[in-house]
């Protein structure tokens, strides 16, 4: 219950419906693996778009503004077109670009907060306990963060793009400033009433 509560196809799925209109995988079994495969481009193109915004919120990376706001008017083009024109798309350059324009973000951001600790580019921290930790500034992307503790800790200007949150501990911690965290992130996590998240992200109901 808890994957299907923390899930969040950003987006996707409504994308995907809107194009084919009336047309879905049951009532047109032979274009399923198209829908599919056009779904999965989509969702993948969604979570750029995703960064891609939150790159126009963070003023220490005002001067790749402009280039950030040039990759999301390709992609809102893109994803009004057609199935056809999506799954044609070269995702794989487009998604290299902007990765290089999210590392050059997170390195203009970090510049401007600091940093507290160095992990040596350690990627698993299950079951982790920071509990209470000063992390300013610490780079979280594609982590494993499943059941770790970051209970009570300053998380201001850390990284957290693709790091896997599930039931990770946020309760009373600040992740206010944090970058790149998205709603199926928060979701998984476990949070509480004191914990404060970015102000585009939504609280879950269960957090008391």
């Amino acid at each position: 219950m808890k994957g299907c509560l923390a899930y969040d196809c950003c987006g996707a799925g409504q994308i995907v419906t809107s194009l084919y209109g009336e047309v879905n995988w049951k009532s047109d079994p032979y274009r399923a693996q198209e829908m599919f495969d056009v779904f999965v481009k989509t969702f993948y193109l969604q979570q750029l778009l995703w960064y891609m915004s939150e790159v126009l919120t963070l003023w220490p990376a005002k001067e790749l503004w402009e280039e950030a706001e040039a990759c999301i008017k390709e992609l809102h083009v893109l994803l009004k077109s057609s199935p056809r024109d999506i799954l044609e798309f070269d995702t794989e350059s487009f998604g290299a670009k902007g990765n290089v324009l999210l590392d050059k973000t997170w390195i203009m951001v970090k510049k401007q907060v600091g940093n507290s600790k160095n992990f040596a580019k350690k990627k698993d921290f299950m079951g982790h306990n920071f509990k209470k930790s000063k992390l300013i500034g610490c780079d979280f992307r594609s982590t494993f963060l499943i059941a770790a503790n970051l209970e009570e800790c300053d998380l201001k200007g850390c990284n957290f793009l693709g790091s896997d949150m599930r039931d990770t501990n946020i309760k009373n911690a600040d992740l206010s400033e944090s970058i790149f965290l998205t709603q199926g992130q928060i979701n998984a996590a476990r949070g509480n009433l004191n914990t404060r998240i970015p102000k585009h992200l939504i609280r879950p109901s269960e957090w008391l």
